[in-house]
């Protein structure tokens, strides 16, 4: 390993702390702003003067994160059945989980014995979302009984699915380096890691763990694209991420052999387009560390993949850069990708 790309590595790690420390007020689970100013209360349950009970969830055992971060929750009881479920504030994608607040109102009217006893199920396109929403309903509703909040913990069996492409990903091409290989891996990183699972690096989810940490077993797709992007490349191993797990990566590079004609790019005009890239990462990362504008990170084209949710803008996009990278190298890889920038500064190759 050479000293320039550790410490390359540490200075993007540092980088992305800076931005988790201003954006979402805490870093690897430990908050650095009063709880009252995140609404928190520090009690699992409290008693309005109405002799209303409030369970807030983001200080019962059991619940867990959404995609982006804490889904903290409070339940209000009145008269033993419960009178609202509300969404506090959260770092949550704001169309997905628009998406599935729509299950709020599920629990409504229902006793807590009777609540814990629904089968409520996620929203399709906003999976992580609610998932966490049921999940800590469940928790806090289970508290107010008495009872043990019991949370799935093992991972659901399609992340296995998930994790075995990923290593495989990661692992085979070390030492396969057949073109047919190549082109299953890739479809297999589009199909399985990109449209059924939603499992891909990107700002907003990089942001999360750094923030929240990291809960296992259910992370361990995470942790390996982790280690392929950022821990590789100290090993002779640059842009393995990018090349061969990447769900879009990949779809452009089968995209790519659909077509044998190719648009000749001067090294002038390349040099100028990745440049593009640099000053385009750069002013993203400012408005990171200044706490400005940063919806910037849910709109990173990989939300594509998770087609029922994302805006059609999106979709669109993504599908224009695919078709492009027909004629033109993974264009969107090389010149426009914010975590892909992230990924080469911390290669310190860009």
């Amino acid at each position: 390993m050479k000293k320039d790309k550790v410490l390359s590595l540490v200075v993007a790690l540092l980088m992305m702390v800076a931005a988790a420390i201003v954006v979402n007020k805490s870093v690897f689970g430990c908050s650095i702003v009063p709880s009252a100013a995140t609404g928190v209360t520090e009690e699992a349950e409290t008693v309005t003067a109405s002799g209303e009970v409030v369970i807030h969830t983001a200080d019962v055992p059991g619940c867990i994160d959404g995609y982006a971060g804490p889904v903290n929750l409070d339940i209000y009881i009145s008269d033993g059945r419960i009178r609202q479920v509300k969404a506090l504030d959260n770092v949550e994608t704001p169309g997905f989980f628009k998406r599935a607040a729509v299950i709020l109102s599920e629990w409504v009217g229902e006793t807590p014995e009777d609540a814990l006893l629904l089968k409520v199920d996620a929203v399709s396109g906003a999976t992580y979302s609610s998932q966490a929403i049921i999940t800590n309903v469940n928790s806090g509703l289970a508290y107010y009984e008495g009872t043990k909040a019991r949370v799935a913990s093992a991972m659901p069996w399609k992340l296995w699915v998930a994790l075995i492409v990923t290593l495989c990903a990661c692992i085979v091409p070390l030492v396969v380096r057949k073109k047919w290989y190549h082109t299953l891996q890739m479809v297999a990183n589009v199909v399985v890691l990109g449209f059924w699972c939603g499992q891909f690096l990107d700002y907003a989810m990089i942001m999360k763990y750094i923030s929240n940490g990291m809960a296992l077993p259910a992370g361990l797709v995470a942790v390996a694209m982790l280690v392929a992007a950022f821990v590789y490349p100290l090993f002779g191993r640059p842009q393995h991420y990018c090349s061969h797990v990447c769900p879009l990566g990949s779809a452009q590079q089968i995209a790519a052999q659909v077509c044998g004609f190719k648009v000749h790019l001067s090294a002038k005009f390349v040099k100028g387009l990745d440049w593009f890239r640099r000053l385009l990462w750069a002013a993203l990362m400012l408005l990171l560390w200044t706490d400005c504008l940063t919806g910037w990170m849910d709109l990173e084209l990989f939300q594509a993949f998770q087609i029922e949710s994302a805006s059609w803008w999106i979709i669109g996009a993504a599908a224009a850069f695919v078709l492009l990278s027909t004629v033109v190298n993974r264009p969107y890889c090389r010149f426009v990708c914010p975590t892909g920038s992230l990924i080469k500064r911390a290669e310190n190759i860009g």
